[in-house]
């Protein structure tokens, strides 16, 4: 079925970047496995942007339809990008996240998103499937088959959307109002967002892992910023953001000293980053490419998930670097948090440094196998499929 998504990354990020999120791996499934056209919705932004964060020239395809700053891009034969460059620099920068809620809801925008499903001659037979808590106003303006909203992790419990969570709030609310159904990756969510936003119906689609990369790939060398650490290699490979336990963290690295503590991804918290002592045995390797951080995973003798575990600090969050974890059958150690206590047949929960160091201290995995096909995105894909045939 043609399928209308609005991600919540950009579009130039994910080609800059790979793609290494949900959303992102929803579209690149969508682009193989859908029969029918799909288009992705760009998040709107500015020249200024675009240079500032080294993303010129990304998208460079074949243009079907252009107005001033909105364009419609052909990428492929049934893969499309409807993207918007604004002029509006300044109000950009003061407006921080309400700029996008506000672009989103453009009418300019609105209307050429609207005339270029006619020019692809989708216009009435689509389904949306929106994955940006801050287009809420695309969602209301828009007149699908099928509307559906994928409300992962729950943006009301990110300090950095404090200061707009009235906006957040309405959001959702909206997306309550105007969806068909929602799917979410977590059943904390399912019991956050049940009764204060009373979504018509939904459901649990979890995150999952790309076979292809984890599995399947064929290039597993040891990539050379990892070969000179000493072994065992304790890894973790994600953002850091605060739902890192430092506090565990730094415990666990002083008390395993003989194992090399290693980091792979992008620093979102610099306050939390800096918080974690630069012990001799911790290295931080930098973000990667999402092509060529499998490699990462697969050299690492045991891998980590140190979430916090405080309720209040949680995010509802399914981590997706779990599966790729356990999809390479190294020994995982977690915490109780973000979708883990599902998993405990699969990987080892401890809450403490004690117990972590423990762990550490022998790489066997004495845990079941997890079948990784039942967690493929492409099984994501087409159980959201199943759910959107029974409504159209």
């Amino acid at each position: 079925m043609n399928t209308l998504i609005v991600p919540f990354h950009d579009w130039r990020k994910i080609i800059l970047e790979g793609s290494r999120t949900r959303d992102a791996h929803f579209i690149e499934t969508f682009r193989k496995k859908n029969n029918d056209i799909t288009v992705v919705v760009n998040r709107p932004t500015t020249a200024l942007e675009i240079n500032l964060k080294r993303k010129p020239n990304l998208i460079n395809h074949k243009v079907i339809l252009k107005k001033g700053g909105f364009k419609l891009y052909q990428i492929d034969a049934k893969f499309y990008v409807i993207d918007f460059v604004s002029t509006k620099l300044i109000s950009q920068v003061t407006g921080k996240y309400l700029w996008f809620v506000e672009q989103y809801g453009h009418k300019k925008y609105i209307d050429f998103i609207t005339e270029a499903l006619k020019v692809l001659k989708i216009e009435n037979e689509y389904c949306l499937l929106n994955q940006n808590i801050f287009a809420f106003k695309l969602t209301q303006a828009l007149k699908p088959a099928c509307s559906v909203f994928d409300a992962w992790d729950n943006f009301l419990k990110f300090d950095v959307y404090k200061s707009i969570e009235k906006t957040i709030e309405q959001g959702y609310k909206a997306y309550g109002e105007s969806c068909d159904f929602w799917i979410t990756n977590s059943q904390d969510n399912i019991e956050s967002f049940q009764e204060p936003f009373n979504p018509n119906q939904l459901f649990l689609i979890k995150n999952g892992v790309d076979l292809k990369r984890f599995v399947n790939g064929e290039n597993s060398n040891i990539p050379a910023d990892l070969k000179e650490i000493p072994k065992p290699i304790v890894g973790f490979g994600g953002k850091i953001t605060h739902l890192l336990d430092v506090n565990l963290i730094n415990d666990t690295m002083k008390q395993a000293e003989s194992a090399s503590f290693v980091f792979v991804g992008q620093i979102l918290n610099k306050e939390v980053f800096n918080a974690i002592h630069k012990l001799p045995n911790f290295y931080y390797l930098g973000d990667k490419h999402y092509d060529e951080y499998p490699n990462y995973v697969k050299n690492f003798d045991i891998c980590i998930v140190p979430y916090v575990i405080d309720e209040a600090k949680k995010s509802g969050a399914n981590s997706i670097k779990v599966y790729e974890y356990l999809a390479t059958n190294k020994k995982v150690i977690g915490t109780n948090s973000n979708g883990l206590e599902d998993l405990r047949d699969y990987l080892y929960i401890i809450n403490n440094s004690e117990g972590f160091t423990a762990e550490i201290s022998n790489i066997d995995n004495e845990k079941l196998k997890l079948d990784i096909t039942e967690h493929s995105w492409q099984y994501k894909f087409e159980q959201l499929n199943s759910i959107l045939r029974d409504y159209i």
